[in-house]
């Protein structure tokens, strides 16, 4: 017997017959129009803005039989804002400031209105204290006036966890909110990949150039490293180790809604979405050549392997066994033929200059945004742990282990799957980056780490 397609299976299938209609539209277009360098990306977004507008509409269609009665409230304006915020983190840094200022000015106009208690989860205070240490590292700073400009990014670790503490969805609510955050993103790699087609008609290569480990394979007048920016600029944000981050977060999400959600079979994720996002996010990995995101989404998958056989200890063991060897020998074939894609010599001078700082000022650092005085053009040491204790000594480097080390402990204290995802993707992405000190790193912990965090319990006002 033939089974039925869920809302999810055809909203997959409707997308991927847009994107095909779409890439027949631009092939066409190739053919009779000629597309300049200064016209290439307004084009693109051109495309891309119909592409969404017209799965979106077909999306209505689909999960309109799904979908319940919309009623207006304070809680549907505040799970919009939300899920406004959540879609940000795909979209330009100035579209997540907006989205964050939205959700929370909303939160405390929402509990000012309804005298809600400020109920804070413990963590709230480690956020805090972690943000308010940025301040104080300005007393010492070597660099004020760009500390203050650095400690302004930071004010998603204020804002967002107080709307938390103000405001909290309900599972079900929490659910509903990721389940169409994944869907959205379905279209965005598909969005990615029409990208894709569109730049190779307009560089006039052939269609495998981006499936190999090379980082400029467009010939077109760039930056050296930048080919990403012209798959993803019609976003508003083309940071590939970022973007490679959110679509593995929301495969493990995505993953774990599949297996444990208990909403009604017609709204759930599918398999069959969750197979797809894999194998659209993998390529998509590859044609950003994002190296972080080549690390992160098999350690993704890996973690979704061992939490949905966790039961089996046996199997468990073998999956274990198994990745290590894996590892072993992806390790020794990159090594011998693709040692030098992964190696990256600016990285290695910024560490060195960090290093040799820190042999006679590992005590108090830099100070807060001190790091631009040694490296002026661009200011990072290439991991989170390595570069708070540049900034901020021992002191700035404890509070950093407290903060990470007391997040981990309430992922595993409460067995909280998505928590405890995010958590460990986002530990591997600090391996190589400073998310904590960019806008969209701050706002991707201070919002996952709030929101996962939430929802056992509603929010109670005062009588």
């Amino acid at each position: 017997m033939i089974r039925k397609l869920s809302a999810g299976d055809r909203f997959v299938i409707s997308n991927f017959f847009v994107a095909f209609v779409f890439f027949w539209i631009i092939r066409t277009i190739y053919h009779f129009t000629t597309i300049t360098n200064e016209q290439n990306i307004p084009f693109l977004t051109i495309i891309a803005i119909l592409f969404f507008i017209i799965n979106l509409t077909l999306s209505y269609f689909i999960f309109k039989k799904e979908r319940a009665k919309i009623k207006f409230s304070w809680e549907f304006i505040l799970n919009m804002a939300l899920l406004f915020l959540i879609i940000s983190t795909v979209l330009s840094v100035y579209t997540s400031i907006v989205a964050t200022v939205a959700f929370a000015g909303l939160v405390i106009i929402y509990a000012s209105k309804k005298k809600i208690h400020f109920q804070p989860h413990p963590l709230f205070y480690f956020l805090v204290a972690y943000y308010l240490l940025q301040y104080i590292g300005l007393i010492w700073s070597i660099d004020p006036q760009n500390g203050f400009r650095f400690v302004g990014k930071g004010l998603s670790f204020i804002i967002v966890p107080l709307a938390f503490s103000f405001y909290s969805i309900s599972e079900d609510e929490k659910r509903k909110l990721l389940r169409i955050f994944f869907r959205l993103l379905e279209i965005y790699l598909l969005m990615i990949l029409l990208a894709y087609c569109y730049q190779v008609y307009f560089h006039k290569v052939n269609f495998g150039i981006g499936f190999h480990l090379k980082k400029n394979y467009f010939p077109t007048p760039i930056p050296p490293g930048e080919t990403h920016h012209l798959l993803l600029a019609w976003a508003g944000y083309n940071h590939p180790t970022f973007v490679s981050f959110i679509l593995t977060l929301m495969f493990g999400i995505g993953f774990y809604l599949w297996r444990n959600d208990n909403s009604p079979q017609t709204v759930r994720i599918s398999g069959f979405e969750v197979g797809f996002y894999g194998f659209m996010t993998a390529g998509v990995i590859l044609l950003l050549q994002s190296r972080i995101g080549m690390l992160m989404f098999p350690f993704g998958i890996f973690l979704t392997l061992l939490s949905s056989l966790r039961k089996n200890k046996k199997l468990v063991l073998s999956v274990i066994v198994f990745s290590a060897l894996l590892v072993l020998l992806a390790g020794f074939y990159i090594f011998k033929n693709y040692r030098g894609y992964f190696y990256d010599h600016p990285r290695e001078i910024q560490t060195d200059i960090v290093l040799s700082f820190l042999k006679d000022h590992y005590l108090l650092g830099t100070g807060t945004g001190g790091m631009k005085v040694l490296i002026p053009w661009y200011p990072t040491a290439h991991n989170q742990f390595l570069g708070d204790l540049f900034h901020l000594g021992i002191p700035g480097l404890l509070l950093l282990l407290a903060l990470m080390g007391s997040s981990f402990y309430f992922a595993i204290k409460d067995k909280n799957f998505p928590l405890l995802y995010f958590l460990l993707i986002y530990f591997v992405m600090m391996q190589i980056e400073m998310p904590l000190s960019l806008q969209k790193g701050i706002t991707y912990y201070t919002l996952f780490v709030c929101l996962f965090l939430n929802g056992k319990k509603k929010a109670t006002t005062k009588e």
